[in-house]
């Protein structure tokens, strides 16, 4: 997917088939948190397309795993699942896993969870919940999305159950996953451009993903031919996030489905690669 992986190649730089989500995030609706401030507004210079979905990239309950190393050494693993949810039929859920090495532990330990309910008829997002499990960090954030109003909501909670609220007008933007089932879905041209308005967590982030060229890469899966994408943040709504995001590359299979199979992303020295290294269909075989 492409802005999952690209969330994914941000969260290594610093990055449930059935949409339970674990214990921890259980209640959160039912936070008590301060007053909201006044909602951030879209930039009104930015030209965002509305995109016309195509045909599903991803079959129900599909799961695809990938391996992050930096400069040849184990980073971590990314698990990403994409299924109908069973609680709500008419919504798909996204699900990543994000979790560092034994060696990097060590240094920066990270267990992140990614969650995202979006609608089925539309793809448009309903609510995102992300765990941030970092070092000693151990932050929730709920972000819910009120399309009629143009307005995101995004609750963090921190260990320490202290609260606060960030909002967001203006706009439509979409999750990680749902934004990601939007981008596969189109024709990706090389030679043309694509840009998302993309939601995650606390912050908002406008990217044009430029779809360079056709490559022939090689991973652990086989031989492929691949689109070349290189996404480029355009706006993000907090500015410090700025210096860490880094140039980064992304390739997907040179066919209907767009298969993400590579993401490299540049990090203080050297670079880290995340390759996909398993397809697991919903019947848990790795499809033909």
């Amino acid at each position: 997917m492409v802005t999952a992986a690209v969330s994914l190649a941000t969260q290594c730089s610093i990055a449930q088939s059935s949409g339970a989500m674990p214990p921890s995030l259980a209640g959160a609706n039912g936070l008590r948190a301060r007053a909201a401030p006044t909602p951030l507004a879209l930039p009104a210079n930015l030209a965002i397309p509305r995109y016309v979905r195509g045909a599903a990239p991803f079959s129900d309950g599909q799961t695809l795993v990938y391996a992050a190393a930096w400069e040849g050494i184990p980073a971590g693993e990314a698990r990403i699942t994409m299924a109908h949810s069973k609680p709500h039929p008419a919504w798909w859920t996204g699900a990543m896993w994000l979790t560092s090495s034994v060696l990097v532990d060590k240094l920066y330990r990270m267990r992140d969870f990614f969650h995202e309910d979006f609608a089925d008829a539309s793809w448009q997002p309903v609510e995102i919940n992300i765990l941030q499990h970092e070092k000693q960090r151990k932050d929730h954030w709920v972000a819910t999305f009120d399309r009629a109003h143009q307005l995101v909501t995004a609750v963090k909670t921190n260990k320490a159950g202290r609260t606060s609220i960030r909002r967001f007008s203006g706009g439509a933007p979409w999750g990680p996953f749902s934004g990601a089932m939007m981008a596969l879905s189109q024709p990706l041209t090389p030679g043309h451009s694509y840009t998302f308005d993309i939601f995650s967590g606390g912050n908002r982030y406008v990217f044009t993903f430029a779809v360079r060229r056709r490559e022939q890469i090689t991973t652990s899966l086989g031989v492929f031919n691949a689109l070349r994408i290189e996404p480029t943040v355009v706006w993000l709504s907090d500015g410090s996030f700025r210096s860490q995001a880094h140039a980064t590359t992304l390739w997907v299979t040179d066919d209907p489905r767009h298969l993400p199979l590579r993401i490299a992303s540049a990090v203080f020295i050297g670079s880290v690669v995340a390759d996909l290294t398993q397809v697991i269909d919903g019947h848990g075989a790795a499809p033909q």
